[in-house]
């Protein structure tokens, strides 16, 4: 069997270009350390969550912040 990892980077709003080779390189790093833990043995869930920890770990999103708030602080649903 051959794994497959997709990533989704967000997209709350639009991304710089300043930002955009940034958000790509964190996007490609979570779905390598997915596809690391699953070629290594491991299971779905742990590499759903070494993928999430990846997100959460690069400052170019926002994974494990909580809800978007728009700039009136009103949470967008």
């Amino acid at each position: 069997m051959n794994p497959i990892v997709v990533v989704h980077g967000g997209g709350a709003g639009p991304i710089s270009k300043d930002r955009k080779e940034r958000v790509h390189q964190g996007i490609v790093r979570a779905a390598t350390v997915g596809y690391g833990i699953l070629r290594e043995g491991g299971s779905a869930v742990d590499a759903v969550e070494g993928a999430v920890v990846a997100l959460e770990d690069d400052p170019e999103f926002n994974a494990g912040c909580g809800i978007l708030s728009d700039k009136f602080n009103k949470n967008l649903k």
